[in-house]
């Protein structure tokens, strides 16, 4: 009797660690990992400039309403979502023209398209030369209360 008890102990404890391993295992199934955004725009740029486009005039210089407006930076991220950061008055003044704030952008046939939480979206010409982006907004009312015009928004990679 004393054998039975001990090869039934044996057998409990073998039984548990055959378990044990089986159920440690992980899947080896390899799941996808979503592609990496490789696109030039994923970076963080900071506004530079915000110029006329030629044939229009910018009524009053945008550092004069928003002192902070040249230390704003925008953060494209590869999972297609824009950051802010630096100036949040220069964000609500941009939001009322540019869909910034909680926006998901896409590049496509050479536009940046900005959509925001609404899935509202809007379309800009941009160019980007190594470090320097500059986006063209056209019809802007950048300055609240002046008319509204096409200014080129230039920025620069940190």
């Amino acid at each position: 009797m004393k054998k039975t008890y001990a090869l039934s102990k044996t057998s409990l404890l073998a039984m548990l660690m055959i378990l044990s391993v089986v159920f440690a295992c992980k899947d080896d199934k390899d799941e996808p990992t979503p592609p990496a955004n490789n696109d030039p725009i994923v970076a963080t740029w900071q506004l530079t400039a915000v110029a006329a486009a030629p044939g229009s005039t910018l009524p009053v210089d945008p550092a004069a309403l928003v002192p902070c407006i040249y230390s704003l930076k925008l953060t494209f991220k590869a999972d297609n979502t824009v950051a802010t950061a630096d100036c949040p008055t220069a964000v609500t003044l941009i939001n009322s023209v540019i869909p910034i704030t909680g926006a998901k952008w896409e590049v496509k046939d050479g536009n940046l398209i900005l959509k925001d939480a609404s899935n509202n979206s809007k379309s800009f010409k941009y160019t980007l030369n190594g470090s320097d982006l500059q986006v063209a907004v056209d019809d802007a009312a950048v300055i609240p209360g002046s008319a509204a015009i096409d200014v080129v928004l230039k920025f620069k990679k940190v």
